[in-house]
């Protein structure tokens, strides 16, 4: 219990005055003691949304290399912002890593956090990356994080504990928002026989959802929910 009051405490003062030195030590902390921590700038990444890139060091958990970086935005980072282009940053961090994962910690000057775990894996030998809007924490200064504190109170020795930590995503108003929207621009594009598409369409987002619980439980596969998986197997995808 005295550990978690602790850790709690830690943590919000980090969150309070976020700097890469204290993000560092926090994370040292996280996995085991044979990662090496060694700051490091990276150039030539720039561009109008991202201004400084720092390795902060690398490892292996079990058999996956994994690396970590900072990186500083130009303009405020917040929930829905440039999601994608993060992501396009950190697999090319990855890949000029040679590395198979990366921990990536987005910021801006105000001390807003988006906290990412990308990576490859390969299916019948083709490369694949996560999904950009997944295996992401956005923490805003002054609002709770919960969720984070649940996901990152313990060490890491496994590649598995670390994505079971981004795997504890919190539904939110983002979440139910995509929903409404994409429901509202089915009902004036979706067709269905009984010509009930209020219905079907409700009965179709419902089971969208048990699959991907099914899919988050590994019982059936990752690459169901994977545009280019998808354009080989469905008619007219």
């Amino acid at each position: 219990m005295t550990f978690i009051i602790e850790f709690v405490a830690s943590v919000e003062e980090l969150f309070r005055d976020f700097s890469v030195d204290a993000w560092d030590d926090f994370l040292s902390k996280k996995f085991p003691d044979h990662f090496e921590w060694r700051k490091e700038i990276w150039r030539g990444y720039e561009d109008d949304r991202f201004e400084l890139f720092e390795k902060l060091g690398e490892g292996k958990l079990e058999d996956t290399n994994l690396v970590f970086f900072c990186i500083k935005t130009s303009g405020e980072l917040q929930e829905r912002s440039s999601k994608k282009a993060q992501f396009e940053k950190a697999r090319a961090l990855i890949k000029d890593s040679m590395a198979d994962a990366g921990l990536f910690t987005f910021y801006d000057q105000n001390g807003n956090l988006r906290v990412s775990l990308v990576f490859r894996s390969y299916t019948s030998g083709k490369e694949n990356f996560s999904y950009y809007r997944r295996y992401t924490y956005y923490i805003q200064k002054g609002k709770p994080y919960r969720t984070f504190l649940k996901a990152f109170e313990g060490r890491f020795e496994k590649f598995s504990e670390l994505l079971s930590a981004f795997s504890l995503q919190p539904l939110t108003k983002e979440f139910f928002t995509e929903i409404q929207n994409w429901y509202a621009w089915a009902q004036k594009h979706a067709w269905f026989p009984d010509n009930k598409p209020e219905e079907n369409l409700i009965r179709l987002i419902t089971r969208l959802i048990f699959v991907w619980f099914l899919k988050e439980k590994k019982l059936i596969p990752e690459e169901i929910f994977q545009e280019e998986f998808l354009e080989g197997v469905v008619k007219d995808f």
